[in-house]
């Protein structure tokens, strides 16, 4: 012990200094960089949180959107088969002013047709012909 308080003072002041120095630096060293890996699993921690709610998010989102692609499909669907049956009836309401056309022009060929004679009798013949079962009606 006496060895050692001996070589104790006989090392200069500033030696000691020195000492305290680089006790006080490698013990500010060895805590920050404590520190700094704290703060690092930290910030680590909170960006795998932040990465995992953003995959959360971004799965949600996806779904819904999945979501509203199945509904646009199903609305697709229901307005062709909308749009067939408004086709269809169109195409039949178009075969039957087609056909309505058809025969408002036979009747008015019909009526171009028609001659009516002056004479009475005649009348009545035409009448005959075409209708003969129409007897004459004696006064």
């Amino acid at each position: 012990m006496n060895t050692f308080l001996s070589f104790v003072k006989k090392m200069p002041f500033w030696f000691w200094i020195a000492l305290a120095v680089f006790i006080f630096l490698a013990w500010q060293s060895l805590s920050g960089w404590a520190m700094s890996r704290k703060l690092y699993k930290m910030a680590l921690n909170n960006l795998r949180q932040d990465q995992t709610q953003i995959i959360k998010e971004k799965d949600a989102w996806i779904k819904t959107c999945e979501d509203e692609i199945k509904q646009l499909a199903i609305e697709k669907e229901r307005i062709q088969k909308e749009k067939a049956a408004v086709q269809q009836q169109a195409n039949q309401s178009a075969a039957e002013v087609a056909r309505l056309k058809g025969e408002n022009n036979a009747l008015r060929k019909q009526i171009r047709d028609i001659i009516i004679p002056d004479d009475p009798d005649r009348i009545i013949d035409d009448l005959r012909k075409r209708f003969p079962t129409i007897r004459k009606i004696q006064p």
